[in-house]
Protein backbone atom coordinates (compact mmCIF):
# COMPACT_ATOMS: atom_id res chain seq x y z
CA UNK A 1 0.00 0.00 0.00
CA UNK A 2 2.82 2.23 1.09
CA UNK A 3 4.59 1.56 -2.20
CA UNK A 4 1.87 2.37 -4.62
CA UNK A 5 1.12 5.81 -2.38
CA UNK A 6 4.54 6.72 -2.87
CA UNK A 7 4.48 5.80 -6.91
CA UNK A 8 1.27 8.04 -6.84
CA UNK A 9 3.40 10.52 -5.58
CA UNK A 10 6.46 10.22 -7.14
CA UNK A 11 4.03 10.69 -11.07
CA UNK A 12 2.32 13.71 -9.44
CA UNK A 13 5.48 15.35 -8.49
CA UNK A 14 6.58 14.26 -12.18
CA UNK A 15 3.56 15.46 -14.31
CA UNK A 16 3.90 19.16 -12.39
CA UNK A 17 7.55 19.06 -13.60
CA UNK A 18 6.87 18.41 -16.91
CA UNK A 19 3.78 20.99 -16.66
CA UNK A 20 5.99 23.39 -15.01
CA UNK A 21 8.54 22.85 -18.01
CA UNK A 22 5.38 23.40 -20.55
CA UNK A 23 4.55 26.52 -18.89
CA UNK A 24 7.68 28.10 -19.09
CA UNK A 25 8.13 27.01 -22.40
CA UNK A 26 5.15 28.48 -23.65
CA UNK A 27 5.54 32.00 -21.59
CA UNK A 28 8.58 32.22 -23.45
CA UNK A 29 7.81 31.50 -27.01
CA UNK A 30 4.14 32.64 -27.29
CA UNK A 31 4.64 36.17 -28.05
CA UNK A 32 7.16 35.66 -30.73
CA UNK A 33 5.38 32.85 -32.38
CA UNK A 34 2.16 34.47 -32.33
CA UNK A 35 3.67 37.90 -34.26
CA UNK A 36 5.32 35.55 -36.51
CA UNK A 37 2.48 34.08 -37.49
CA UNK A 38 -0.12 37.22 -37.92
CA UNK A 39 2.62 39.30 -39.86
CA UNK A 40 2.84 36.64 -42.24
CA UNK A 41 -0.41 36.28 -42.73
CA UNK A 42 -0.26 40.00 -43.41
CA UNK A 43 2.55 40.24 -45.96
CA UNK A 44 1.56 36.81 -47.61
CA UNK A 45 -2.45 38.47 -48.04
CA UNK A 46 -0.42 41.30 -49.91
CA UNK A 47 1.91 39.53 -52.01
CA UNK A 48 4.92 39.78 -49.49
CA UNK A 49 5.94 35.75 -49.98
CA UNK A 50 8.91 36.81 -48.74
CA UNK A 51 8.59 36.27 -45.47
CA UNK A 52 9.22 34.08 -43.18
CA UNK A 53 11.88 32.67 -45.83
CA UNK A 54 15.49 32.04 -45.49
CA UNK A 55 17.21 34.88 -46.33
CA UNK A 56 14.25 37.20 -44.42
CA UNK A 57 15.73 35.65 -40.85
CA UNK A 58 19.30 36.56 -41.95
CA UNK A 59 18.33 39.83 -42.53
CA UNK A 60 16.09 39.93 -39.50
CA UNK A 61 19.10 38.34 -37.10
CA UNK A 62 21.35 41.59 -37.52
CA UNK A 63 17.97 43.97 -36.34
CA UNK A 64 17.60 41.30 -33.84
CA UNK A 65 21.19 41.60 -32.54
CA UNK A 66 21.31 45.40 -32.37
CA UNK A 67 18.27 45.53 -30.43
CA UNK A 68 19.15 42.87 -28.46
CA UNK A 69 22.87 43.76 -26.79
CA UNK A 70 21.70 47.55 -26.68
CA UNK A 71 18.44 46.46 -24.56
CA UNK A 72 21.23 44.46 -22.61
CA UNK A 73 23.17 47.42 -21.51
CA UNK A 74 20.78 49.80 -21.18
CA UNK A 75 18.73 46.88 -19.05
CA UNK A 76 21.70 46.25 -16.97
CA UNK A 77 21.35 49.95 -15.56
CA UNK A 78 18.02 49.68 -15.92
CA UNK A 79 17.88 46.83 -13.36
CA UNK A 80 19.98 48.64 -10.69
CA UNK A 81 17.69 51.75 -10.71
CA UNK A 82 19.88 53.95 -12.74
CA UNK A 83 18.50 55.38 -16.17
CA UNK A 84 21.68 55.59 -18.53
CA UNK A 85 21.01 58.12 -20.92
CA UNK A 86 25.57 57.98 -22.23
CA UNK A 87 25.38 54.63 -23.78
CA UNK A 88 24.85 56.08 -27.73
CA UNK A 89 27.62 58.29 -27.11
CA UNK A 90 29.23 55.38 -25.96
CA UNK A 91 28.99 53.55 -28.89
CA UNK A 92 29.14 56.41 -31.16
CA UNK A 93 32.54 57.53 -29.79
CA UNK A 94 33.93 53.95 -29.89
CA UNK A 95 32.61 53.12 -33.36
CA UNK A 96 34.13 56.28 -34.46
CA UNK A 97 37.72 55.89 -33.28
CA UNK A 98 37.59 52.13 -33.55
CA UNK A 99 36.38 51.97 -37.11
CA UNK A 100 38.95 54.39 -38.39
CA UNK A 101 41.88 52.82 -36.54
CA UNK A 102 40.59 49.29 -38.28
CA UNK A 103 40.36 50.63 -41.54
CA UNK A 104 43.53 52.49 -41.30
CA UNK A 105 45.32 48.62 -40.66
CA UNK A 106 43.62 46.51 -43.46
CA UNK A 107 40.45 46.38 -42.26
CA UNK A 108 41.26 44.07 -39.37
CA UNK A 109 37.81 43.12 -38.27
CA UNK A 110 39.25 41.00 -35.52
CA UNK A 111 41.13 44.55 -34.01
CA UNK A 112 38.04 46.31 -34.46
CA UNK A 113 36.05 43.91 -32.23
CA UNK A 114 39.04 44.21 -29.88
CA UNK A 115 38.76 47.97 -29.75
CA UNK A 116 34.85 48.05 -29.73
CA UNK A 117 34.69 46.24 -26.56
CA UNK A 118 37.35 48.16 -25.02
CA UNK A 119 36.99 51.62 -25.72
CA UNK A 120 33.15 51.16 -24.56
CA UNK A 121 34.32 49.77 -21.73
CA UNK A 122 36.66 52.75 -20.76
CA UNK A 123 34.26 54.97 -21.65
CA UNK A 124 31.27 53.27 -19.77
CA UNK A 125 33.62 53.18 -16.68
CA UNK A 126 34.56 56.84 -17.13
CA UNK A 127 30.71 57.47 -16.90
CA UNK A 128 30.54 55.18 -13.56
CA UNK A 129 33.64 57.55 -12.15
CA UNK A 130 31.64 60.95 -12.38
CA UNK A 131 28.39 59.19 -11.01
CA UNK A 132 30.37 57.31 -7.98
CA UNK A 133 32.51 59.87 -7.02
CA UNK A 134 31.07 63.34 -8.66
CA UNK A 135 27.96 62.99 -5.78
CA UNK A 136 25.65 63.87 -8.79
CA UNK A 137 21.70 62.09 -9.55
CA UNK A 138 22.57 59.60 -12.02
CA UNK A 139 20.78 61.17 -14.99
CA UNK A 140 23.21 64.44 -14.50
CA UNK A 141 26.30 62.31 -14.54
CA UNK A 142 25.37 60.72 -17.78
CA UNK A 143 23.62 63.37 -19.98
CA UNK A 144 27.21 64.98 -18.76
CA UNK A 145 29.01 62.83 -19.66
CA UNK A 146 27.16 62.35 -22.95
CA UNK A 147 27.67 65.87 -24.02
CA UNK A 148 30.97 65.35 -23.45
CA UNK A 149 31.60 62.16 -25.60
CA UNK A 150 29.45 63.98 -28.42
CA UNK A 151 31.29 66.92 -28.25
CA UNK A 152 35.16 64.85 -28.89
CA UNK A 153 32.87 63.91 -31.99
CA UNK A 154 33.45 66.18 -34.52
CA UNK A 155 36.97 66.80 -33.44
CA UNK A 156 38.49 63.61 -34.77
CA UNK A 157 39.15 62.78 -38.62
CA UNK A 158 37.95 66.01 -39.36
CA UNK A 159 34.24 65.13 -38.51
CA UNK A 160 34.04 63.07 -40.81
CA UNK A 161 32.93 60.35 -38.08
CA UNK A 162 32.75 56.72 -39.74
CA UNK A 163 31.59 54.77 -43.05
CA UNK A 164 31.98 51.01 -43.01
CA UNK A 165 28.88 50.25 -44.82
CA UNK A 166 31.00 48.87 -48.24
CA UNK A 167 33.56 47.64 -45.73
CA UNK A 168 33.01 43.69 -46.45
CA UNK A 169 35.55 42.85 -43.74
CA UNK A 170 34.74 44.84 -40.76
CA UNK A 171 31.03 44.12 -41.72
CA UNK A 172 31.42 40.35 -41.02
CA UNK A 173 30.10 40.86 -38.07
CA UNK A 174 27.33 42.47 -39.25
CA UNK A 175 26.17 39.98 -41.35
CA UNK A 176 24.95 36.36 -40.95
CA UNK A 177 26.63 33.86 -39.81
CA UNK A 178 29.37 36.63 -38.05
CA UNK A 179 26.35 38.32 -36.53
CA UNK A 180 26.07 35.63 -33.90
CA UNK A 181 29.19 36.33 -32.09
CA UNK A 182 28.61 39.34 -30.46
CA UNK A 183 24.75 38.06 -30.25
CA UNK A 184 26.05 34.82 -28.34
CA UNK A 185 28.86 36.78 -26.41
CA UNK A 186 26.23 39.67 -25.24
CA UNK A 187 23.73 36.98 -23.78
CA UNK A 188 26.99 35.04 -22.07
CA UNK A 189 27.99 38.30 -20.21
CA UNK A 190 24.70 39.23 -19.45
CA UNK A 191 24.29 35.85 -18.19
CA UNK A 192 27.44 35.90 -16.25
CA UNK A 193 27.04 38.80 -14.48
CA UNK A 194 23.59 38.05 -13.31
CA UNK A 195 24.52 34.83 -12.19
CA UNK A 196 27.72 34.73 -11.16
CA UNK A 197 29.04 38.45 -9.74
CA UNK A 198 27.89 39.56 -6.28
CA UNK A 199 26.92 43.11 -8.22
CA UNK A 200 24.15 41.25 -10.41
CA UNK A 201 22.87 39.46 -7.35
CA UNK A 202 22.72 42.83 -5.66
CA UNK A 203 20.80 44.73 -8.50
CA UNK A 204 17.02 43.61 -7.31
CA UNK A 205 17.63 45.15 -4.06
CA UNK A 206 19.37 47.99 -5.61
CA UNK A 207 16.32 48.19 -8.28
CA UNK A 208 14.00 48.20 -5.30
CA UNK A 209 15.50 50.29 -2.87
CA UNK A 210 18.88 51.95 -3.32
CA UNK A 211 19.30 53.53 0.03
CA UNK A 212 17.78 50.79 2.17
CA UNK A 213 20.33 48.55 0.04
CA UNK A 214 23.07 50.85 0.95
CA UNK A 215 21.95 50.77 4.51
CA UNK A 216 22.72 46.87 5.18
CA UNK A 217 25.49 47.23 3.96
CA UNK A 218 25.92 46.92 -0.25
CA UNK A 219 28.67 49.47 -1.75
CA UNK A 220 26.94 51.13 -4.22
CA UNK A 221 30.52 52.79 -5.54
CA UNK A 222 31.89 49.13 -6.34
CA UNK A 223 28.32 47.95 -7.59
CA UNK A 224 28.22 51.11 -9.63
CA UNK A 225 31.69 50.61 -11.19
CA UNK A 226 31.32 47.07 -12.18
CA UNK A 227 27.87 47.33 -13.35
CA UNK A 228 29.03 49.89 -15.51
CA UNK A 229 31.85 47.72 -16.42
CA UNK A 230 29.94 45.39 -17.96
CA UNK A 231 27.20 47.15 -19.44
CA UNK A 232 29.88 48.96 -21.34
CA UNK A 233 31.65 45.36 -22.73
CA UNK A 234 27.54 44.69 -23.77
CA UNK A 235 27.36 48.41 -25.55
CA UNK A 236 30.78 47.17 -27.22
CA UNK A 237 29.11 43.79 -28.33
CA UNK A 238 26.22 46.30 -30.29
CA UNK A 239 28.83 48.86 -31.70
CA UNK A 240 30.41 45.77 -33.68
CA UNK A 241 26.94 45.33 -35.66
CA UNK A 242 25.82 49.16 -34.90
CA UNK A 243 28.58 50.33 -36.74
CA UNK A 244 28.42 49.45 -40.36
CA UNK A 245 24.76 49.47 -40.62
CA UNK A 246 24.69 53.06 -41.27
CA UNK A 247 26.99 55.90 -41.60
CA UNK A 248 27.67 56.98 -38.38
CA UNK A 249 28.25 61.14 -38.53
CA UNK A 250 29.98 62.85 -35.67
CA UNK A 251 27.22 64.68 -33.29
CA UNK A 252 26.76 68.04 -34.09
CA UNK A 253 23.61 67.84 -31.75
CA UNK A 254 23.86 67.88 -28.40
CA UNK A 255 22.04 64.71 -26.85
CA UNK A 256 21.37 63.53 -30.61
CA UNK A 257 22.44 59.90 -29.99
CA UNK A 258 19.97 59.36 -26.94
CA UNK A 259 17.20 58.52 -28.97
CA UNK A 260 19.61 56.49 -31.29
CA UNK A 261 20.10 53.99 -28.66
CA UNK A 262 16.53 54.50 -26.33
CA UNK A 263 14.63 53.10 -29.31
CA UNK A 264 15.71 49.99 -28.66
CA UNK A 265 14.80 50.11 -24.93
CA UNK A 266 11.62 48.11 -25.70
CA UNK A 267 12.45 44.98 -25.28
CA UNK A 268 13.84 45.40 -21.93
CA UNK A 269 10.39 45.66 -20.77
CA UNK A 270 9.22 42.47 -22.23
CA UNK A 271 12.21 40.32 -21.71
CA UNK A 272 11.35 41.74 -17.31
CA UNK A 273 7.92 40.90 -17.69
CA UNK A 274 8.61 37.17 -19.58
CA UNK A 275 11.44 36.79 -16.84
CA UNK A 276 9.71 34.56 -14.82
CA UNK A 277 9.35 32.08 -17.64
CA UNK A 278 12.62 31.98 -18.92
CA UNK A 279 15.30 34.79 -17.39
CA UNK A 280 15.55 38.26 -18.28
CA UNK A 281 18.66 37.54 -21.25
CA UNK A 282 16.59 35.13 -23.17
CA UNK A 283 13.25 37.24 -22.27
CA UNK A 284 14.96 40.55 -23.59
CA UNK A 285 16.28 38.17 -26.88
CA UNK A 286 12.45 37.33 -26.97
CA UNK A 287 11.68 40.92 -26.93
CA UNK A 288 13.89 42.11 -29.44
CA UNK A 289 12.89 38.69 -31.83
CA UNK A 290 8.98 39.98 -31.34
CA UNK A 291 9.44 43.48 -32.23
CA UNK A 292 11.91 42.70 -35.46
CA UNK A 293 9.53 40.71 -36.65
CA UNK A 294 6.50 43.12 -36.23
CA UNK A 295 8.71 46.03 -37.80
CA UNK A 296 9.86 43.85 -40.69
CA UNK A 297 6.46 42.50 -41.54
CA UNK A 298 4.96 46.58 -41.46
CA UNK A 299 7.30 47.96 -43.18
CA UNK A 300 7.19 45.15 -45.90
CA UNK A 301 3.38 45.78 -46.33
CA UNK A 302 3.63 49.68 -46.52
CA UNK A 303 6.00 51.99 -47.95
CA UNK A 304 9.67 52.71 -46.17
CA UNK A 305 8.68 56.37 -44.47
CA UNK A 306 4.94 55.39 -43.79
CA UNK A 307 5.67 51.71 -42.54
CA UNK A 308 8.58 53.31 -40.19
CA UNK A 309 6.15 55.47 -38.67
CA UNK A 310 3.66 52.98 -38.70
CA UNK A 311 5.58 50.81 -36.62
CA UNK A 312 7.22 53.11 -33.99
CA UNK A 313 3.52 53.77 -33.33
CA UNK A 314 2.04 50.15 -33.31
CA UNK A 315 5.44 49.27 -30.93
CA UNK A 316 4.60 51.63 -27.95
CA UNK A 317 1.02 50.62 -28.30
CA UNK A 318 1.88 47.13 -27.89
CA UNK A 319 4.73 47.10 -25.18
CA UNK A 320 2.19 49.90 -23.56
CA UNK A 321 -0.54 46.75 -23.43
CA UNK A 322 1.16 44.03 -23.15
CA UNK A 323 3.31 45.97 -19.59
CA UNK A 324 -0.64 46.89 -18.50
CA UNK A 325 -1.86 43.32 -18.96
CA UNK A 326 1.47 41.67 -17.67
CA UNK A 327 2.86 44.06 -14.54
CA UNK A 328 1.87 41.93 -11.43
CA UNK A 329 0.46 44.91 -9.55
CA UNK A 330 -2.34 46.57 -11.19
CA UNK A 331 -2.95 43.97 -13.87
CA UNK A 332 -6.34 43.88 -15.88
CA UNK A 333 -6.27 40.52 -16.27
CA UNK A 334 -4.98 39.81 -12.61
CA UNK A 335 -7.78 42.39 -11.40
CA UNK A 336 -10.65 40.32 -13.63
CA UNK A 337 -9.72 37.20 -11.70
CA UNK A 338 -9.55 38.33 -8.18
CA UNK A 339 -13.04 39.96 -8.86
CA UNK A 340 -14.76 36.59 -10.70
CA UNK A 341 -12.93 34.61 -7.84
CA UNK A 342 -14.93 36.88 -4.90
CA UNK A 343 -18.11 36.91 -7.18
CA UNK A 344 -17.72 32.75 -6.72
CA UNK A 345 -16.85 33.03 -3.05
CA UNK A 346 -19.74 35.45 -2.27
CA UNK A 347 -21.96 32.89 -4.39
CA UNK A 348 -21.00 30.28 -2.40
CA UNK A 349 -21.83 32.43 1.03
Amino acid sequence: MQVKQNSKGGQRNLMKKKMEIGKRILGTLILPVLMFLIMMAICWANGKTYYGTVDMWKTLIVNITISTTCAMGIGLQFNNGRFDFSGGAVMLLAAIIGGNIAKNMNSNVVLFAVLCIVLCTLLSVGVAVLYAYGRLPVAISTITMALIYEAVTPLLYNGAGVNLIADMEIKKLALFPGVLIPFILAIVIYEFYKRFTLTGKQSELLKNNQGAAVDIGINEKKNVILSYLFSGLLFGCATMVWASSTIKSASFTSLSTVSDLFTNILPVFIGLALSKYCGEAIGTVMGAVTLSLMSYGLQAVLSAELGSAVSMVITGVFVFVFNIITTPYGSIITAWFEARKRKGELKKV
